[in-house]
C-alpha cells in the first residue's frame, strides 16, 4: 500500500469514529439522560450536568481525533517522521491523560451524590485504564517519531 492509501483508510476510519462519536454523544447520551431521569426520580437532577459532562468528554475525543487526522495528512504527504507528527503525539498522549482525569472527577462527583452503581464504577474504571493506555502509547510513539525525525534531519545534512 503506497502512503497515500494508507492515509486515506486511516482517515475514513477517523471519519468513521467521528461519525459514531456525534451518534452517540447527539443522540445516546441525551436519551440515557433522559430514561435515568425517569427511570430513577431521585437522580433526575443530574441530567442535565450527566449530559454536559458527556458533551465535555466529546470536546477532548473531537480533539484528539483533530490531532491524529493532522498525522493522516503528514503520512499522505510522506512525511510520517516529522516534527509537527511528534507534536501531535504530545498533544494526542496530554488529552488523553486530562481525559483519565476527567472520568476521574466524575467518578468522585457521582460518588459525592451517591450515584455510582457498582457496573458503571467499573466501566469508568475501564475507560480511566484505556486513557492512561493511550497517553503512555501516544508519548512513546511521540518519542519514537522524534528521534526517527532527527535522524532523518542528520541523513539529510550528510548527503
Amino acid at each position: 500500500m503506497s502512503q497515500k492509501q494508507v492515509a486515506g483508510w486511516l482517515k475514513g476510519i477517523t471519519l468513521s469514529i467521528a461519525g459514531m462519536g456525534l451518534l452517540f454523544f447527539g443522540l445516546v447520551v441525551p436519551y440515557l439522560a433522559w430514561d435515568m431521569a425517569v427511570t430513577y426520580p431521585d437522580y433526575a437532577a443530574l441530567r442535565i450536568p450527566g449530559i454536559l459532562y458527556g458533551w465535555g468528554i466529546a470536546v477532548f475525543c473531537y480533539a484528539i481525533l483533530y490531532q491524529f487526522w493532522k498525522v493522516c495528512v503528514q503520512i499522505g504527504r510522506d512525511n510520517s517522521f516529522s516534527g509537527e507528527n511528534a507534536r501531535s503525539f504530545v498533544v494526542i498522549s496530554r488529552l488523553a491523560f486530562v481525559l483519565a482525569v476527567v472520568w476521574f472527577a466524575g467518578i468522585l462527583f457521582l460518588a459525592a451524590k451517591r450515584a455510582l452503581g457498582a457496573a458503571f464504577l467499573i466501566f469508568m474504571i475501564l475507560l480511566i485504564f484505556i486513557n492512561v493506555v493511550i497517553a503512555v502509547l501516544a508519548a512513546a510513539l511521540s518519542h519514537l517519531i522524534y528521534k526517527s525525525y532527527e535522524m532523518k534531519q542528520d541523513a539529510e545534512l550528510t548527503i
